[in-house]
């Protein structure tokens, strides 16, 4: 992790050292703070996601970051085609659900890197609980996920793992009801086999 904050502080010094008695146009300031943004937020990222896994899990454990980290449809993209393989599907685990008679709709992709995961999407189950479902490479990313996960200050919040797929519910409004569907939910994800 240290070696991931001395190459952006040597490309902080490289973008500013470039020109050391000249003074800089307008566009030659912004293109640097814009160079040096870009190397320190992708180095922060990878930093943050490395350093949120277990030494015993994948180095590799979220996907790899595209050509210009901060297009957020391209993170998109790149999560989508770096699933991993070996666990529960986000997919199945929806069908799942659908089986049991819980109705799931308007379900949409949300960034997994936050939380070191490879895939994730999400949605709200009528007005009484959201869902987030997220790909792992291995279960020990998995567990580091959740962990990351539960530092967000989200109340009547649980995380369930089955392999190294994780299913975070969140009440959002604290009633019998709520409790009652997280149940059925995680009750039907803890029946998933991998396919």
């Amino acid at each position: 992790m240290r070696i991931y904050y001395l190459f952006a502080a040597c490309g902080l010094i490289a973008a500013c050292a470039k020109k050391p008695h000249a003074s800089p146009s307008a566009g030659d300031s912004a293109n640097s703070v814009d160079s040096a943004n870009s190397a320190i937020q992708s180095n922060s990222l990878q930093a943050t996601t490395n350093a949120a896994l277990p030494a015993q899990s994948n180095h590799n454990a979220t996907a790899p970051l595209p050509a210009n980290p901060r297009d957020i449809s391209a993170l998109f993209q790149t999560e989508a085609a770096s699933r991993p393989s070996g666990t529960i599907r986000v997919e199945d685990a929806l069908a799942a659900f659908r089986k049991d008679g819980i109705q799931v709709e308007d379900v949409k992709q949300h960034l997994g890197r936050p939380y070191g995961a490879r895939y994730c999407v999400g949605t709200q189950l009528s007005h009484l609980v959201a869902i987030s479902l997220c790909e792992y490479v291995d279960a020990a990313a998995a567990t580091a996920g959740a962990v990351v996960s539960e530092k967000i200050p989200l109340p009547n919040r649980e995380i369930h793992i089955n392999q190294a797929t994780s299913l975070t519910v969140r009440d959002l409004e604290k009633s019998p009801a709520a409790d009652a569907l997280a149940k059925r939910l995680f009750e039907s994800f803890a029946r998933i086999k991998q396919s």
